[in-house]
């Protein structure tokens, strides 16, 4: 059996190239391939902040492009965390926004988009996105680039562009149907 394949991004909601990899490779890829996806692979997304702090008695993140950023950035932790079905795509239709309310006709019409909403404006979308934040530095401490995607823990640059190929190139896939194809 082989070891399970990771491949990681690392982006925030107000970047172009973070925006344009979601919206041109990761959603349309996750898409068309994620019911193909082996059983030995996982595809994750993480927004993270530039940093936070304490104010008042509560933990408050700081994003590169402001106080909207990490509004939106919240609420996609949320839908990750929340969301049962496909938060990918709840993700990829957040990012690139630039109205909190507008984000939030990406939720599904369901009891989980009141949640996703809650968390992502209280202490617990706040915690969320440290945790991302703090797992980034762990996981991937030279991630000065965004977006950073990795492949088993490596930054891997070309899937930015050639995402498909990059998946297809793992041991949990490369015998899968989606690669197969030309």
């Amino acid at each position: 059996m082989f070891a399970s394949d990771l491949v990681e991004v690392f982006g925030i909601s107000g970047c172009p190239d973070t925006s344009k990899f979601v919206k041109n490779q990761l959603v349309p890829f996750y898409e068309k391939f994620s019911s193909n996806f082996s059983k030995d692979f996982k595809l994750d997304f993480h927004a993270v902040p530039t940093g936070g702090s304490n104010v008042d008695g509560h933990y408050v993140n700081r994003c590169l492009h402001g106080k909207t950023e990490c509004a939106l950035n919240k609420l996609q932790m949320c839908a990750k965390k929340h969301v049962s079905g496909d938060w990918m795509v709840i993700i990829g239709c957040i990012q690139g926004l630039k109205s909190y309310n507008k984000a939030l006709e990406c939720l599904p019409a369901t009891e989980e988009a009141k949640i996703v909403k809650t968390c992502a404006e209280t202490d617990e979308g706040e915690y969320l996105l440290n945790d991302e934040n703090s797992y980034r530095f762990n996981v991937a401490p030279a991630s000065s680039w965004l977006p950073w995607i990795q492949v088993n823990g490596k930054r891997e640059p070309y899937a930015e562009h050639h995402l498909k190929d990059v998946v297809c190139s793992l041991e949990s896939m490369k015998n899968e149907e989606m690669c197969q194809e030309n």
